[in-house]
């Protein structure tokens, strides 16, 4: 079924040039965005960094989750065994799960749980995002449909411990910087 899906999406030898930039943009461009904004808003809206400090602490141990999966299970990319069609240079390494998925399923999850009103455009906005990246990998041919699932799973599992070990952590960290 991976193989089918990923045969699906991915990208024909016949795809448009134009339609290949595009995908090329948002698998290697796009995922800098959600940075940007939150690089911004943690000094022109105070007010976020505490959400900004909880996407940093989701990402640290989605990473930390997602390397050790890949230390322990080697996935080959599609290319790797010759399925579909690749049209972005990558190495061989395991790509079972999505980094590019965990980092911005991670943070798309991270303002899931912390929604409020106020964040309603930044949260459309980041899973827009999201989609893009994990639309455009697959159809570029560097990763399989299961390793963006995997990557949104980490992601999402990461920032609701995250989220459920937050007062713990807040009391630790106020604890390290105020005597």
């Amino acid at each position: 079924m991976n193989t089918q899906l990923f045969l699906l999406i991915n990208a024909s030898e016949q795809a448009s040039k134009l339609f290949i930039f595009f995908a090329i943009f948002c698998a290697n461009y796009l995922a800098y965005l959600p940075v940007i904004v939150m690089g911004i808003y943690w000094f022109y809206k105070p007010s976020y960094r505490l959400l900004i400090m909880k996407m940093v602490f989701s990402l640290a141990l989605a990473f930390l989750v997602t390397f050790i999966i890949r230390h322990f299970f080697y996935s080959p990319r599609p290319f790797v065994v010759n399925i579909g069609t690749n049209y972005l240079l990558h190495d061989k390494t395991s790509s079972l799960p999505s980094q590019h998925a965990v980092f911005v399923w991670t943070i798309c999850c991270v303002i899931g749980f912390n929604y409020t009103n106020r964040l309603k455009k930044l949260l459309f906005l980041f899973t827009f995002v999201a989609i893009l990246v994990s639309w455009s990998r697959v159809y570029l041919g560097i990763h399989w449909p299961l390793d963006i699932i995997s990557g949104f799973i980490v992601g999402f599992l990461s920032a609701f411990l995250i989220k459920k070990l937050w007062p713990t952590l807040h009391k630790f960290l106020i604890s390290l910087f105020i005597p």
